[in-house]
């Protein structure tokens, strides 16, 4: 896929692996909508090229908005990645179902709620544009991609992040799952599967332990997926270890 001119919808964007995904897609003459509840001070992104929107998705009215508004701004969504995850380390006998419920809310409902919204976005767009134009549908999900940011853990169980775990396992099935339910959309999917990364996350969880790749690295990953020079295997998963030396 070229993805000079595409608009990528990212999640989580404001920090970490997702404010690198998003400068990395910038880099190459993309364009990003970065949807997220804080925005790194770090950040330096091209006003033209991009479009921070702060918000929480899990709320569908929140997502639904913010992906209008990215649209009408660069005409169009091409790509979404599903990157914003939480995670909390304790022993499993110890988690409350608070801490339950909000794992699972943001990794696995706010992937839901995304993907659903995202194709509802293509489709409107494309409404608009026969709308405008009096012309007939140019099947807008030929070119559209959902890259969703699973996790080594959701491959192997990682002790003490089980929730985490568990929630990761179920983005790469929701991956494979609508890979064939969706099929007739002709959308692309992949599941990314970073393992330990330098992020302020890994770093809270994991103190003192010693990170495997940096963001950059994973976005690099990410990017290389949308434009395919990497393809996601038999089970729709792209191993990061097996792409990072």
């Amino acid at each position: 896929m070229e993805i000079k001119n595409k608009t990528i919808f990212i999640t989580g964007g404001g920090s970490g692996i997702g404010l690198a995904t998003a400068e990395k897609f910038i880099s190459r003459g993309a364009n990003a909508v970065i949807f997220t509840k804080t925005i790194s001070p770090s950040a330096k992104l091209p006003t033209e090229k991009s479009l921070i929107i702060k918000g929480d998705v899990t709320s569908r009215s929140q997502v639904k908005k913010a992906m209008t508004k990215g649209a009408d701004k660069f005409g169009s969504l091409d790509i979404l990645i599903n990157n914003a995850g939480v995670a909390k380390r304790e022993n499993f006998m110890d988690t409350k179902e608070k801490d339950w419920d909000f794992v699972i809310n943001v990794n696995m409902k706010g992937v839901f709620i995304c993907i659903q919204e995202f194709i509802k976005t293509l489709m409107n767009t494309d409404k608009k544009r026969i709308n405008a134009n009096n012309s007939a549908p140019h099947d807008p999900h030929k070119s559209a991609m959902i890259i969703n940011i699973a996790s080594g853990a959701g491959i192997y169980g990682v002790e003490e992040i089980a929730v985490y775990s568990a929630t990761k396992a179920a983005v790469i099935n929701i991956t494979q799952s609508l890979n064939e339910e969706l099929k007739s959309l002709k959308i692309k999917w992949a599941a990314v599967c970073p393992g330990a990364t330098n992020t302020k996350m890994f770093n809270n969880l994991f103190p003192g332990q010693k990170a495997y790749y940096t963001p950059e690295q994973i976005a690099d990953v990410i990017y290389k997926t949308a434009s395919e020079e990497i393809k996601p295997d038999d089970r729709m998963i792209v191993d990061v270890f097996k792409h990072i030396k």
